[in-house]
């Protein structure tokens, strides 16, 4: 795909959106935000860190 491609598609959407855009606006839908990731780091190689901001308050939960 060329940027002129990508141009005359945002040019249709101008005029013509998508309608799972419009509707999601319409509803008041967010996404929900992207989950923190931590890389493994040379203080933490097990990655440990990040499983750890997964469950902040401590405590796991299922279903």
């Amino acid at each position: 795909m060329t940027i002129w491609d990508v141009e005359r598609i945002f040019a249709y959407w101008r005029g013509s959106p998508p309608t799972h855009e419009l509707v999601a606006a319409y509803l008041g839908y967010k996404p929900p935000p992207e989950p923190v990731t931590v890389a493994p780091s040379a203080d933490d190689p097990s990655g440990i860190g990040s499983m750890i901001m997964r469950f902040p308050d401590g405590a796991v939960k299922h279903g």
